[in-house]
């Protein structure tokens, strides 16, 4: 009964919540629009779409973030305080999002100044100059930020794993950059970037707000300096994943815990069920009552917190696992961790289990759109992917289709057992306790080479 009254639930708020928002396809010259109309509040939100992002970056990790986060400090007329000025007086809100394949630039604001403000952002894209002492400032920040990954251990270890999990893709250097990298960049070498964005690389346009806001039309293609021809978009053959996983420890000083991620690169065949994805690490991780949570934590006592991901970009996908544990449980934590993923590899959960996470995932999944803004970033990635977004609306439909087998099925192929790279990071002092249980070829390395 609390089953059935539990999926009435789900099914009432998916088909009477966000899902009753609808896009329009529109064209304007030779740019793609997506427009959901809402009229609840005198508001907009425009997502610009760039078809490429940080794998332009060339040997200048992070240079593509770093020509997107800095548009606002200062263009051939306006200085950095009078443009922050600007934005403030209209209560603006403008940033970008940069990941390897793609780029947004995110607006938002009242609907009655769309037009004054996206002339704005216009201006910036058309004419920012990055000028040399704030751009001096910024990577003096990043730099500082980077080194005080050291105060965050496991913001580290998610970076280290990134690099050695990813070894030998494209996507294995941050979207940040590096150290060595920023300093590297210059006033000159942001604006050949802007030039290139504007320019050469495809874009898109996505816009939630009343009716009003499509007046902005005129503005974003006469007014940025957009080649709106420009067809480039960034295409790469799929990565090829390893054979064989392998233990990795990073040594930092004076840690009395130990980070531990685990997961793999994805590769052809094993990313593209969107759906089963999802299922499969909200099952293993994705809360208080999920696999990792109630024998890591509830069980044994082993950790606070145990999160488990597998999705999907344009061309790979990757699964992870992240905890972390006392020193002294550290080779516990990893046989438990081993015995989880081996058994539900080989053992089909009871029907009652996976019903019970197909539900949490429908609600989780439901709410996450409830502000137009999310829905049409989610519109936005699917697009991004090759996915229709029938997906989005079927969600719940597809996955009921999913079965105990399906769900053993993909655990095994996102989290294979041999084929999973682990990453502990922590105190040297545990190298001696982890070889003699057993992690004779340990790789190690020090944390200062992912800075």
């Amino acid at each position: 009964m609390k089953n059935i009254i539990l999926s009435l639930i789900v099914f009432t708020i998916f088909n009477q919540s966000s899902f009753a928002l609808e896009s329009k396809k529109l064209k304007w010259g030779d740019i793609d629009v997506t427009y959901i109309e809402d009229s609840k509040l005198p508001l907009y939100n425009i997502v610009v779409y760039f078809a490429d992002g940080a794998l332009s970056d060339g040997r200048n990790k992070g240079e593509t973030k770093l020509m997107f986060d800095l548009l606002k400090t200062g263009t051939n007329r306006f200085s950095l305080k009078e443009i922050a000025d600007n934005l403030e007086f209209y209560g603006t809100s403008a940033g970008a999002k940069v990941v390897h394949e793609y780029s947004t630039y995110n607006v938002s604001g009242m609907s009655k100044d769309v037009i004054p403000t996206m002339k704005k952002i216009c201006h910036l894209f058309k004419d920012a100059v990055y000028p040399h002492k704030e751009l001096k400032k910024a990577k003096k920040a990043i730099v500082s930020s980077i080194k005080n990954k050291l105060n965050s251990h496991g913001s580290l270890a998610s970076m280290a794993f990134r690099e050695i999990n990813l070894e030998g893709s494209p996507f294995a250097n941050p979207v940040d950059g590096k150290i060595k990298s920023i300093k590297r960049i210059g006033s000159k070498d942001l604006q050949k970037k802007l030039k290139y964005f504007n320019e050469t690389v495809k874009k898109k346009v996505y816009i939630t707000g009343p009716k009003s806001v499509l007046d902005v039309r005129s503005v974003l293609l006469n007014d940025c300096g957009w080649d709106n021809k420009a067809m480039f978009e960034r295409k790469l053959e799929a990565p090829k994943g390893k054979k064989k996983g392998q233990v990795h420890f990073v040594t930092v000083p004076k840690a009395n815990q130990a980070q531990v991620l685990a997961g793999k690169l994805l590769t052809e065949g094993e990313f593209e069920d969107f759906e089963n994805l999802q299922v499969s690490s909200h099952f293993l991780g994705g809360g208080f009552t999920s696999v990792l949570m109630k024998e890591l934590r509830s069980t044994r006592g082993l950790t606070y917190s145990a999160y488990a991901y597998a999705g999907r970009q344009k061309d790979y996908g990757r699964s992870v696992i992240s905890t972390f544990t006392k020193n002294e449980s550290v080779v516990e934590l990893l046989a438990v961790l081993k015995d989880i993923l081996t058994k539900y590899s080989k053992e089909e959960v009871s029907k009652e289990e996976l019903k019970t996470v197909l539900n949490s995932l429908k609600g989780k999944y439901i709410f996450q759109f409830e502000n137009p803004s999310e829905f049409i970033n989610e519109l936005l990635f699917f697009d991004h992917i090759g996915l229709s977004h029938d997906r989005i609306y079927e969600f719940t439909k597809n996955i009921d289709k999913m079965t105990t087998e399906d769900l053993k099925v993909t655990i095994k192929k996102i989290f294979p057992v041999d084929e999973i790279d682990y990453v502990i990071l922590g105190d040297k002092s545990l190298i001696p306790t982890l070889k003699k249980a057993g992690y004779k070829n340990l790789k190690v390395h020090n944390y200062k080479s992912f800075l």
